[in-house]
């Protein structure tokens, strides 16, 4: 998926950041196959120099590192099992 306008605003803002994470919005989480189960919760991760998404889901209150260091290497790993 590409980038959205508040994603680029967010890039923007934060210009020494390569990677973001956010909850999926209501028209991402329409992108799924099927509706999420119930416990788990819609996230994506957005690459600024590709400007392209992943979107994953975690169990509900399960959190994951916002640093560069740990989603880039967890953003390229997923890239390759979608190839």
């Amino acid at each position: 998926m590409p980038l959205n306008d508040l994603d680029a605003v967010w890039f923007r803002i934060h210009p020494d950041r390569q990677y973001r994470l956010r909850k999926q919005s209501p028209a991402e989480l329409q992108q799924w196959p099927a509706p999420l189960h119930e416990g788990l919760t819609g996230w994506c991760i957005i690459r600024k120099d590709v400007g392209t998404m992943e979107l994953f889901a975690l169990t509900t209150g399960e959190t994951w590192g916002d640093s560069d260091e740990e989603l880039g290497p967890f953003f390229n790993d997923m890239r390759e099992r979608a190839a």
